[in-house]
């Protein structure tokens, strides 16, 4: 399963809203889930996760992070070791 965060809007340092996924998404044609903060909380998946783009590895059933990195290419060697 591949999600999407998506946290900046209209410059970086303002929140996604709906207009902003909207566009993402179509602009991308992204087949997979992508969110965004829920409104009137700024913006958690920044200051949460990180200021950039991340990509995890994470096991559903105990929702566990299992690998964490800065460079997407270098999940595809862990998913292919699954």
């Amino acid at each position: 399963m591949f999600v999407e965060l998506l946290a900046e809007g209209s410059s970086h340092t303002v929140p996604a809203e709906l207009v902003h996924l909207d566009a993402w998404i179509s602009d991308r044609e992204l087949p997979f889930t992508t969110a965004i903060d829920p409104a009137g909380v700024g913006m958690r998946i920044v200051e949460q996760l990180s200021p950039r783009e991340n990509a995890f590895l994470v096991e559903l059933s105990t929702m566990k992070v299992l690998f964490r990195t800065t460079s997407p290419s270098a999940l595809y060697q862990k998913l292919d070791a699954l």
